[in-house]
């Protein structure tokens, strides 16, 4: 599993592999399962909604959780502060953060949805860009001037932007990551594996296996401004730890665009940094072994099995890559754990995408969670079109997550 001497890249901007992480952390959060025992995905408690409705971003509310919306100054007569209910919190270059207590546990603490947003530097500014994206939205429909209460003027804008990113993932995401071909297939034939409307979930063959492709593409060393170049995964400029309100704004345009460094190709190689996770004490500090043993703590199938299934119900051929290159041991390339099969299948478009297996698992559960919610684009206006209007011309339809980052004013 390591790299090697020198990791190969892929076709994909950088900045795909942080919105990954985002995505994942706006739909599931897992504080229960085990790695050393036998887990049952039933039992498994996700606090997060299993819905991309960015309650990583807006929390429960305006009224839910004040505590991360926009206070106005206090009025002449001293009187408390009152709720903007309109703007998410920011900080110039840096998500708002709580002053030390006496007991110091909540200095620089972010005040966001999800306290994962904050564990490295890139989704951390990835979190402030969508505070800022929302921002943005509540200042135009504050110009309209058509909506007669904060609270209809506050709904709408959380409903454009999270219409907007849904759009994203569905749109540019998943083709980049997935292939166009399967995005079509599911958009054109509908869903054939995951199919639960009604009460929607994450399968564990997604959370524990096949949406974890994103820890092959991860480079190092990577730079995010002018004044950080060739910073590594863990050190204090990006990883955890890293230091707040420093000079860490994120020059969006090296992750997603024409200028944007490329990620690593999806394929069986993890960066040697992950192999060795320097914040796990007295435990495996391998990723590729936690994974490895996450899948098996749940009973997974081999990739195998899944790609057979896959074929009768589809009926017809899938490609397959050819196990006997990658010099697993044992039976393993006759019975390859479903994690590794899918970082195996990578081979098949030369890294730039994942197989059939792996892009089926991810793209039939995220386009499923946006179709099965009511309150998404999918579920109550199939017919709509991305409305925002960004730099430049674009066809019909056409925004992607570059789109986001030119339509959106850091000063919002």
């Amino acid at each position: 599993m390591d790299s090697g001497a020198e990791a190969k890249l892929s076709d994909i901007d950088l900045g795909y592999v942080f919105l990954g992480q985002f995505i994942d952390h706006d739909i599931t959060l897992d504080v229960t399962s085990s790695l050393s025992s036998r887990n049952t995905p039933d039992d498994i408690n996700n606090i997060r909604t299993p819905t991309l409705d960015l309650d990583c971003i807006y929390g429960s509310g305006v009224e839910g959780t004040p505590h991360l919306y926009y206070h106005a100054p206090p009025n002449a007569s001293g009187k408390p502060k009152q709720i903007d209910k309109l703007h998410l919190l920011t900080n110039g270059d840096d998500l708002l953060r709580a002053e030390s207590t006496p007991q110091g546990h909540l200095n620089q603490v972010a005040l966001i949805g999800d306290p994962r947003n904050d564990e490295n530097r890139i989704v951390s500014q990835f979190q402030l860009l969508m505070h800022y994206f929302h921002n943005t939205v509540v200042n135009e429909l504050l110009t309209k001037g058509s909506y007669t209460t904060k609270t209809a003027l506050f709904e709408k804008a959380r409903e454009i932007v999270t219409w907007h990113y849904q759009w994203v993932v569905i749109y540019d995401f998943l083709p980049k990551l997935v292939g166009q071909t399967v995005v079509d297939d599911i958009m054109c034939n509908g869903r054939r594996f995951f199919t639960e409307d009604n009460s929607p979930f994450i399968p564990v063959e997604f959370s524990v296996a096949a949406y974890r492709f994103g820890h092959t593409m991860v480079t190092t060393p990577l730079d995010f401004n002018e004044s950080h170049k060739g910073v590594t995964m863990f050190g204090s400029d990006l990883g955890t730890g890293f230091q707040k309100n420093t000079a860490g704004a994120i020059n969006w345009s090296w992750f997603f665009g024409e200028d944007a460094q490329k990620a690593g190709a999806i394929d069986e190689k993890l960066p040697s940094e992950l192999l060795e996770l320097p914040f796990i004490k007295n435990a495996e500090a391998s990723l590729a072994v936690r994974n490895l043993q996450r899948g098996q703590s749940f009973s997974l199938p081999s990739g195998q099995s899944v790609h057979k299934y896959m074929e009768s119900v589809l009926g017809v051929s899938l490609d397959s890559p050819d196990m006997s290159m990658f010099e697993l041991p044992g039976n393993l390339a006759q019975a390859t754990p479903l994690w590794l099969y899918i970082l195996c299948e990578g081979s098949l478009s030369g890294g730039n995408h994942l197989g059939p297996v792996g892009g089926y698992i991810v793209a039939e559960v995220l386009i499923g969670l946006i179709e099965s919610d009511p309150h998404s684009f999918l579920g109550s206006n199939p017919s709509w079109y991305p409305e925002l209007k960004v730099q430049g011309s674009q066809p019909a339809g056409a925004f992607e997550m570059a789109d986001i980052i030119k339509y959106t004013d850091f000063a919002a």
